[in-house]
């Protein structure tokens, strides 16, 4: 006899596990099951495999012995202790029930209550009428995604929550359709496939084990059959001493197919004995295990008492392992749901609250526009350290100064590999080789170059045939001075297609930032409305502005006359004429080192030596004035160059791009537009006004499943040490 004590802890661990598995219920009730994954216990097996019987044995409240509804969608049994018996049935609609008025007829269905386990069939008549399918067995009344949902309260009952899905079967027939078939394996695979579910296989030794799947189906989803547990019915078929009998005690015993919830037995009513009691049913049962081979098997192992009390234990644990992982999903989606909200923004049915809902957008964009520009990466929008270590694309064009600063280089980089026309190359040695020109060719700005060498000499030779061609009214020795310009215009031709380049990427990475913002802080149905008639007119206008500046910026290259202003020019020229001098002196007297190493000090120059270096600079100046071309042009060139990239950086990238940027989408915008298109941009279309209704709805289950779930969160039963120590 169990003490004072032991009965007050049972009594104890039976009302937390009635309270914890009643909040789960609310859970699905208020329909956050449809939301998040919920512990339960779901049957399943063959049709005729006995479950109807198990479900009868464990509840024992008779279901309709030829029910076809039970076998047409999901039937939820709720089991709980209560001082008195009451019974009573109610629909909830499944996802597939788009019609909100079907769906309210469903959730509208109340049967009351009955106290007399005799009125089920006629519970569940009901509810199959008010679901619209057929009482007549034929492949016309269909399946559904519906779930009867049966409530069973007595004084004997467990508090247990079971999910009896329609039977399989493999064969179709006039009676039962190939299409049905396929529909009620996915119902099967659907519920096996949460990994909160418990899969309650029954398996009847009536039959084969090998033609009974309903395992190898469990173990598609969970391959070590961690939530597993096998429920033989009907063993009393079976012969005594068989090889049949033996093979599966073999199975009850664990040996064959290991489940880590193990096995269990139960002997059900047979046709003759349909009409005995349930304390009958039971008797017989417990008799019939204490005769032969099932003496061998654990007394938890078999009979019905043993099975609500083991299924009563499983689930008070599996529901307390989940606890923390079904919180955290509640509260993920949760915050799934707010952020989707936050998105669309308040109700705006009236001007005042779309201009109200446009005003807040435009704050948002404006703020992380202008961290964008500052490099001041502060907002959630440009992501985390990790977030910029593991995505290389969307979240790289986020940071969007980081962006444009790269291009500038890619820009500078390409305007000094690529920007002359031709290179101007003493020898094969100061060429690219393949390889390196290979790996140019892949970077920005550089696509399809190929370059054009020319050495000094063949230069020289050009200038003197142009030289000759252009004579004008210069003096004798004295170059055209339009040559300058000329050569110059001529090296500086792949300018301005390298800058248009330039500014159009710099240009469409600006456009797709700004996609990226509005979908980071607005819905899909006005990001495209703000792009059309607001943002996109602008961009457009920016990009006129950017051309217009490219144009204002290579107009003079293209027909000008070089005006180099300051003294790096002349710098370069003196510097130019010196090397040449000094080369021509070296040359002249032989010497191979420099002119004042200390080799070249400690030789003897006599006056031989200087009238013949005399008479070579005399005879060279023929060449002076072409010489002299070249070097003006080079020296003009590697000032005008910087001044351009500078110029395409500042007056066109930062001037006419990214300072219009700032004010393309303010909260001044926002009132400065007229009604009109305040209304075309923000009016509230019936889809987004149903989508946050549904949100909404949503939002207020998971709300309410959080917090029926939150005593359970911190109480001793789910304790965790916070990860402070690493251990």
């Amino acid at each position: 006899m169990s003490s004072p004590l032991d009965e007050d802890a049972m009594n104890q661990l039976q009302a937390e596990q009635s309270e914890l598995l009643d909040k789960i219920d609310e859970l699905r009730a208020i329909g956050v099951g449809g939301l998040v994954e919920l512990p339960q216990i779901i049957v399943c097996g063959n049709q005729s495999s006995g479950k109807s019987s198990v479900l009868e044995a464990i509840s024992r409240v008779r279901f309709p012995a030829k029910s076809n509804v039970c076998t047409r969608f999901a039937t939820e049994v709720v089991l709980r202790r209560s001082p008195r018996d009451k019974i009573s049935v109610s629909i909830e609609p499944g996802s597939s029930r788009t019609n909100e008025q079907e769906r309210q007829k469903l959730r509208d269905f109340t049967s009351g209550t009955f106290s007399s386990s005799g009125d089920l069939p006629t519970l569940i008549d009901l509810a199959k009428e008010c679901m619209g399918l057929s009482s007549a067995d034929s492949p016309n009344s269909g399946f559904s995604d519906d779930v009867l949902k049966v409530e069973i309260f007595g004084p004997e009952q467990p508090d247990l929550t079971l999910v009896d899905l329609p039977g399989l079967y493999y064969s179709h027939s006039s009676e039962q359709s190939e299409e049905g078939r396929v529909i009620v394996q996915k119902l099967t695979e659907k519920y096996m496939k949460s990994s909160r579910s418990i899969i309650l296989a029954v398996i009847s030794a009536r039959a084969d084990y090998h033609i009974q799947r309903v395992l190898n189906i469990a173990q598609t989803f969970d391959p070590k059959y961690e939530r597993a547990l096998g429920i033989v019915t009907q063993p009393d078929i079976l012969e005594a001493g068989s090889d049949e009998e033996e093979n599966y005690l073999q199975y009850i015993k664990n040996d064959k197919v290991k489940l880590q919830l193990g096995w269990h037995v139960l002997r059900n009513r047979s046709f003759e004995t349909r009409n005995i009691s349930d304390n009958e049913r039971d008797a017989q049962e417990m008799e019939f295990f204490e005769r032969g081979r099932w003496t061998s098997l654990s007394r938890e192992q078999v009979g019905i008492e043993s099975l609500r009390r083991r299924l009563s234990s499983i689930l008070l644990i599996h529901v307390r392992r989940n606890l923390p992982g079904l919180i955290a999903d509640i509260q993920e989606r949760i915050s799934q749901n707010e952020q989707a909200l936050a998105k669309m923004g308040t109700s705006r049915a009236t001007l005042h609250e779309q201009r109200h809902f446009l005003i807040n957008i435009s704050s948002r964009f404006a703020r992380i526009t202008n961290q964008a520009l500052n490099g001041a990466y502060t907002d959630a929008f440009f992501g985390g350290f990790q977030d910029q270590s593991t995505n290389t694309g969307e979240f790289a064009f986020r940071r969007l100064r980081a962006v444009i600063r790269e291009l500038n280089e890619h820009f500078a980089e390409a305007m000094d590999v690529r920007g002359s026309r031709d290179i101007i190359s003493k020898d094969f040695g100061d060429r690219l080789p393949p390889w390196q020109l290979e790996q140019a060719t892949l970077k920005p700005y550089m696509d399809g170059w190929t370059p054009s060498y020319i050495s000094p000499e063949d230069l020289e030779n050009e200038i003197k045939k142009l030289a000759r061609e252009s004579r004008g009214l210069e003096l004798p020795g004295s170059p055209n001075p339009l040559l300058v310009g000329l050569m110059f215009r001529h090296q500086c031709e792949p300018w301005e297609s390298i800058a248009k380049s330039h500014i159009m990427n710099s240009w469409d990475s600006v456009q797709y930032f700004i996609q990226l913002v509005l979908r980071d802080i607005t819905d899909d149905h006005t990001r495209p409305l703000l792009m059309r008639h607001l943002i996109s007119p602008e961009l457009e206008g920016m990009k006129e502005s950017l051309l217009n500046k490219l144009d204002e910026l290579t107009s003079y290259i293209k027909s000008g006359h070089p005006l180099p202003v300051g003294n790096s020019f002349l710098s370069k020229i003196k510097e130019s004429r010196e090397k040449r001098q000094l080369d021509a002196l070296k040359q002249n007297f032989g010497f191979q080192k420099q002119l004042f190493s200390k080799d070249v000090l400690e030789k003897t120059i006599n006056a031989n030596d200087l009238e013949r270096a005399a008479s070579g600079l005399q005879s060279s100046s023929d060449q002076f004035a072409v010489t002299e071309v070249v070097a003006q042009m080079q020296a003009y060139y590697d000032t005008a160059i910087v001044t351009f990239i500078d110029n395409v950086a500042i007056l066109a990238i930062e001037n006419c791009l990214l300072r219009p940027l700032e004010h393309i989408f303010t909260g001044q915008t926002v009132l400065d537009l007229d009604d009109n298109k305040i209304c075309k941009i923000a009016a509230e279309p019936v889809t987004t006004q149903r989508d946050r209704e549904r949100l909404t709805g949503e939002l207020e289950k998971l709300r309410k499943g959080r917090q029926a779930l939150s005593a359970f969160s911190a109480d001793g039963s789910s304790l965790r040490a916070p990860p402070i120590l690493g251990t």
